[in-house]
């Protein structure tokens, strides 16, 4: 999947430029085990397998619908983010970060540079952070970011959980807010709890 996130503020010298992000799930862990069909139907209680695939589907598209609105990622994924423009910190747009693979520059002419961790940049929690050589005096000067990386929670909070269960029972029981097969709103019961492990980048 990819897609494009334009509102990435660094903390020095305003926006960092835009950011082209594109996925791929690393097949650590799937929807199922974020959430299974037997403790979602616990939580909704409801007997019997004949709604098993509509429950299963539900899941699944509150998950999409909780990684693209809070950008924390329940799925672990292989991240590629690129930017035109970036300054001395770089908040990566998926997270929470687990690993980084590869940090490189593109020049003009497209050649890529592999940058080396502790000389070149440090990993700062869920951002990466530049070691300037000539200061402050022109961050907007270095052009082109691609950064590779793994973005996933080793452990679901519990909170995360609860507000995906009231989410996937919200849906099921007022299915007018289903627009062909996907969740089109979260309720605000659940908002409640992503919020808390949401970031304000």
């Amino acid at each position: 999947m990819a897609f494009l996130r334009d509102n990435i503020k660094s903390p020095d010298y305003g926006r960092n430029g835009v950011v082209t992000v594109s996925t791929t799930p690393t097949g650590t862990n799937t929807s199922s085990d974020v959430l299974s069909t037997a403790n979602a139907k616990s939580w909704m209680k409801v007997d019997g397998t004949y709604e098993d695939s509509l429950i299963d589907d539900l899941i699944g598209e509150v998950i999409d619908s909780v990684e693209q609105a809070y950008s924390f990622q329940l799925i672990e994924k292989t991240v590629i983010a690129e930017w035109e423009v970036y300054a001395q910190r770089v908040d990566l747009p998926l997270y929470p970060v687990q690993s980084v693979s590869s940090v490189k520059t593109i020049n003009n002419e497209g050649t890529e540079t592999t940058l080396t961790v502790g000389v070149d940049y440090y990993v700062q929690g869920d951002a990466i952070v530049f070691n300037l050589v000539n200061g402050y005096d022109a961050p907007f000067q270095r052009l082109r970011l691609k950064v590779e990386y793994v973005a996933g929670f080793s452990t679901i909070p519990s909170g995360i959980v609860i507000g995906l269960k009231k989410a996937i029972l919200s849906s099921y029981e007022d299915r007018q807010d289903l627009v062909e097969g996907n969740v089109s709103e979260l309720p605000n019961s659940s908002k409640t709890y992503f919020k808390k492990y949401a970031k304000i980048i």
